[in-house]
């Protein structure tokens, strides 16, 4: 299984179209996480519309990037505090070989401001971080 993470960012479609080709060449499906991140002034639990909404678009058209390389996926959104923890947990929940995402640096030493760091040091798995040329985001 192969772990792409989207985030409704203009390098989703590259992200997603990476971990295509490898699936389709490593015979891997493809699992989509959307992770909407909740204000600790909130239920973990709480209900986004907007966000959900969001996500579930954003996933919908990842899906139809997938399928052009006729690859099985999977799109899935999680409520966390912490995008990267969970991240990291539904990896190994899915058992992951290779974790997928955009490589956003921020400069910042805040942890929650550097997703890709947290994710790179703390998988259990192989991370490949794509940078898109477009800085538009």
């Amino acid at each position: 299984m192969i772990l792409a993470v989207i985030t409704g960012s203009t390098s989703d479609e590259y992200v997603a179209a990476t971990a295509s080709r490898l699936a389709k060449q490593m015979k891997f499906p493809v699992n989509l996480l959307y992770v909407i991140e909740v204000d600790r002034n909130y239920p973990i639990d709480m209900e986004i519309p907007q966000d959900t909404e969001k996500g579930e678009k954003t996933l919908s058209q990842m899906e139809k990037v997938v399928s052009k390389f006729k690859v099985r996926s999977k799109g899935e959104i999680l409520q966390a505090r912490f995008s990267g923890s969970a991240i990291i947990s539904q990896s190994e929940n899915i058992e992951a070989k290779l974790i997928v995402l955009e490589y956003k640096e921020q400069n910042s030493n805040n942890l929650y401001d550097n997703i890709y760091r947290y994710v790179a040091g703390n998988a259990k798995c192989d991370v490949i971080m794509c940078a898109n040329s477009d800085k538009s985001d």
